[in-house]
C-alpha cells in the first residue's frame, strides 16, 4: 500500500509539470559549516590507497586545513584542545546529517564529520573500488592519516557505525558510538536479502521522486511519506533537511553497486575483546534496520558492548532525539576522559 500511495503521489506531482530547478550536489550550504573542496581520490587505484597511507597520504588525500570538517565558529576558540570526535554518515546519505547535533559536540570535541567517496558531496569512489566495506574503511583509514589523527573518538550511523566498529578494529578509536549499525546479518539470511530488497525499492522511488525533491518537501504530508522508513517523528524535521535526505540518496554515485556488492559482504567477525568503549544505540521504530532483527548478531559480534534503545526513535536517530543522540555519545566520550586522567 505505501509503494501503491508513494508511486500515485509521485505521478500526480509529475503530471502537475511544476517547474523544479535542478540543483548541483555541492548546494546544501549549512550553516556553522565549512566544507572546503579536497583533492581528488578519484585518480588512484583503491589498491594503491594502502601504499599511500604508509607513505604520502597527501598525496591522494585533504591536508588538515583542506579536510571537510565542521569548524567552531572564531569566538569559541582559544580553549584548550579538545579530543578529536569523527563523524561518518549512513550509506547513500551525506556528511550534514549530522548538523542537528552538531553545535552540542563543538562544545566538548573537535567535530570532523569525513566523506564517504563515492557519496553525495564526496569526491568520486577511486577505480577499482569493489564497494565493501574493507575497502571503505581503507578509505576513511586514509582520511585519518591525512589529518593526523592516530586515534579519535568515533561516532556512525549504519555504514557510517559499521565503519566505526571496523575502525576500532584496526585500533583507531578512543571510544565507539555506532547508531543502527549495518553488518548484523549473516551472508544469506533473510534479514540481508530484506535489507538488499529495501535498498532496491527505494531506488527505484528515487529514480522518480529524486528530481522533486524540492517539490515534494514543501508538504509536510509528503515529507512525512517519503521519509517514513528513516525518520520516525517526521513532524520535526524541516523541509530543508528532508530534502537534503532525498537528494543525497538520489545522487549517491556508488548507490547500485554498492547494494550489488551487499550479497557477497563478509560478515563482521567477532571480537576477542573490546578494543575500547563501545556503545551501541538503536531506536525503537528503526523501520530500515529494525533492532529485534538486526542487533542480535552485534551482540555477538562485541559481547562486552553498551546497549541504549532511544523509545520512538526512527533510523536516523539525530533528527528524532537530538538531544539524547547528542548525551549518549558525550556519555561516553566524556567517561573516556575521566578514565584517562584518572
Amino acid at each position: 500500500m505505501y509503494r501503491l500511495i508513494v508511486g500515485m503521489t509521485l505521478a500526480y506531482l509529475l503530471l502537475m509539470k511544476r517547474p523544479t530547478h535542478s540543483r548541483k550536489p555541492a548546494a546544501h550550504d549549512v550553516s556553522a559549516i565549512t566544507l572546503r573542496k579536497r583533492q581528488k581520490v578519484s585518480r588512484t587505484d583503491a589498491a594503491a590507497v594502502r601504499a599511500l597511507r604508509s607513505s604520502s597520504p597527501s598525496a591522494c588525500l585533504p591536508r588538515k586545513e583542506e579536510a571537510a570538517v565542521f569548524k567552531r565558529s572564531a569566538g569559541q576558540r582559544g580553549h584548550e584542545a579538545r579530543p578529536p570526535l569523527v563523524l561518518l554518515h549512513p550509506f547513500a546519505s551525506c556528511a550534514q546529517v549530522w548538523t542537528p547535533i552538531l553545535d552540542t559536540l563543538q562544545r566538548s570535541h573537535e567535530v570532523f564529520a569525513l566523506h564517504i567517496p563515492g557519496h553525495f558531496g564526496a569526491d568520486p569512489a577511486p577505480q577499482g573500488f569493489r564497494h565493501t566495506v574493507e575497502e571503505a574503511v581503507d578509505l576513511i583509514e586514509a582520511q585519518l592519516d591525512a589529518l593526523g589523527l592516530k586515534q579519535a573518538h568515533l561516532v556512525g550511523n549504519s555504514l557510517g557505525g559499521w565503519i566505526a566498529i571496523e575502525l576500532a578494529r584496526r585500533g583507531r578509536a578512543r571510544s565507539v558510538v555506532a547508531l543502527a549499525p549495518g553488518g548484523g546479518w549473516e551472508i544469506g539470511s533473510r534479514e540481508l536479502r530484506r535489507v538488499i530488497h529495501k535498498f532496491r525499492v527505494t531506488h527505484a522511488l528515487l529514480t522518480l521522486g529524486g528530481p522533486l525533491a524540492s517539490t515534494i518537501t514543501r508538504s509536510g504530508l509528503l515529507r512525512g511519506l517519503a521519509l517514513r522508513d528513516a525518520v520516525a517523528r517526521h513532524e520535526r524535521i524541516k523541509s530543508d533537511e528532508a530534502r537534503l535526505l532525498i537528494e543525497a540518496a538520489w545522487r549517491c554515485q556508488i548507490y547500485k553497486n554498492a547494494v550489488k556488492a551487499l550479497a557477497t559482504q563478509a560478515s563482521p567477525a567477532p571480537f576477542a575483546a573490546l578494543p575500547c568503549r563501545v556503545r551501541f544505540v538503536w531506536g525503537s521504530r528503526d523501520r530500515i534496520l529494525p533492532m529485534p532483527a538486526y542487533s542480535s548478531r552485534w551482540q555477538r559480534v562485541l559481547p562486552g558492548a553498551e546497549w541504549l534503545v532511544l523509545d520512538g526513535v526512527g533510523h536516523l536517530p539525530m533528527f528524532d532525539a537530538p538531544d539524547e543522540v547528542a548525551r549518549a555519545i558525550l556519555d561516553v566520550t566524556s567517561s573516556v576522559a575521566q578514565d584517562a586522567a584518572a
